[in-house]
């Protein structure tokens, strides 16, 4: 079953080609396509007084119009913010149909000086769209020193109409909102999943609008898991600039094309989480953490956590997520995502938390050669020392501690996690670890787990 808990707290141009698809339609909707033959532009050459010439094009030519067939992908929306080097071009794109799916349509979206000169230029895949569904597409250029975008185009190039309307949209967003964070503006909601299917890599574009009604930045993410029949907070750092006040704010998720699907299952029970729990602090902190338990007798690697905290008005303070890296064969692992900064306008209600069981993997060693100690709390109550022991006769390059903290009655009251650096061959280094709780000292406990990085090399 799935580990999830609820904890209540105090330019308009030419398709080029919008082909029926033959045959029948994938069931998955993030099955694989072909990718479409390139066409290969042949240069123009002319007689002039009977000597050949080759016709010079324009840097950035016209595409020749079809004045006859409607093009079935509309550009409703398209406006672009420039700041020093850095452009931001948005658009939000539109199917007219209502029998078809829109599938692998390229979109180009150029960037013109004054004279009509390319400055900048990508090819997106929108890989569906459904039908009368409308989306946003939000690109980010850096632009060479001195360039100044004069006009911008997106244009829809190419892609395939699929009519067996086997799938629909299956991610939605709702209760869209913005924060400020320590790291600037955030979009945030929740996005909702109504397939038995949990999808990866799911990009995410969010466009921010004024009272007006004109789009006046956004950005540009990516979530790792959306599980299936369920809904996780996102967020997504925006640029937009300090004296615009945002008014609305709408994020479209994508099912791109390194996205996959991963059928439900048994799966889901290789971990179990005991107990979990978080807190908030006077200053606008959030910790805790979790009790996780690997059920199986293989090793899980890159399980993955969602943690999402909400007002009173279910709108999304923070999102945030991450991996653990190694969970060995039947290890009991205490888990905290660290101290995390919640948006000082923010009042917490309610934290929400999915761990995603990771996939069976190898790693370059056969055991777990780490051991941590009983951590011992340092004067002033900020952080902990925690002694971690490497059994191993070879250097560790560096390690993530996790420290959970609870009260009499067993229940998670605060904790906190930070990386060590290199733990030498048969020998032990004692780590400090930033945490916050609540509660009286004297009835608190202290454990710590210690887990080494997938991607750290083992060796002298």
């Amino acid at each position: 079953m799935k580990r999830k808990n609820t904890l209540i707290l105090i330019g308009l141009a030419v398709l080029l080609g919008l082909s029926s698809c033959g045959g029948v339609a994938p069931g998955d909707p993030t099955a694989t396509p072909v990718p479409s033959t390139a066409t290969l532009i042949q240069p123009t050459v002319v007689l002039v007084d009977g000597t050949p010439q080759v016709v010079v094009e324009p840097i950035n030519p016209t595409p020749t119009p079809d004045l006859v067939n409607p093009n079935p992908v509309r550009i409703t929306e398209l406006e672009y913010v420039q700041t020093g080097a850095e452009l931001q071009i948005i658009a939000k794109l539109f199917n007219t149909l209502t029998d078809a799916i829109l599938r692998d349509v390229q979109v180009e979206v150029l960037a013109l000086d004054i004279s009509g000169n390319r400055i900048a230029q990508e090819v997106r895949t929108v890989r569906y769209l459904f039908p009368r569904e409308t989306t946003g597409l939000v690109q980010d250029f850096e632009l060479l020193p001195g360039l100044e975008a004069y006009t911008v185009e997106v244009r829809v190039k190419e892609g395939l109409k699929d009519r067996q309307l086997r799938y629909s949209q299956p991610l939605l967003v709702d209760n869209a909102s913005w924060v400020e964070a320590e790291d600037g503006i955030r979009l945030t909601g929740w996005i909702n999943n109504s397939d038995p299917y949990t999808y990866t890599k799911v990009e995410l574009n969010a466009i921010a609008y004024n009272a007006s009604g004109k789009i006046i930045g956004g950005g540009r993410g990516m979530i790792d898991f959306v599980p299936e029949k369920d809904r996780t907070g996102i967020s997504v750092l925006a640029n937009i600039q300090a004296d615009q006040e945002i008014a609305l704010v709408e994020i479209y998720p994508w099912i791109a094309a390194q996205s996959a699907s991963l059928e439900g299952g048994s799966w889901w029970e290789n971990i179990e989480v005991s107990q979990w729990n978080f807190i908030v602090d006077d200053y606008q902190h959030v910790s805790g953490g979790a009790v996780l338990r690997n059920l199986t007798d293989r090793l899980l690697t890159e399980t993955y956590y969602l943690l999402t905290v909400t007002d009173a008005a279910d709108k999304v303070c923070l999102a945030e997520q991450g991996y653990i890296d190694l969970i060995w064969p039947e290890q009991e692992l205490v888990f905290s995502p660290g101290i995390l900064d919640l948006p000082v306008d923010c009042v917490a209600q309610q934290v929400d938390m999915i761990i995603v069981p990771g996939e069976f993997g190898q790693f370059q060693l056969g055991y777990d050669p780490l051991e941590a100690g009983l951590p011992v709390l340092n004067e002033g109550g900020e952080t902990a020392s925690v002694n971690i022991i490497n059994n191993l006769n070879a250097d560790v390059p560096g390690a993530v501690v996790y420290l959970v903290v609870t009260d009499a009655s067993g229940k998670i009251v605060g904790g906190g996690s930070v990386q060590s650096g290199n733990i030498r061959a048969n020998s032990s280094l004692t780590v400090q670890v930033p945490i916050i709780y609540l509660g009286i000292l004297e009835e608190i406990k202290f454990e710590a787990s210690v887990s080494i990085p997938r991607d750290v090399t083992i060796g002298p």
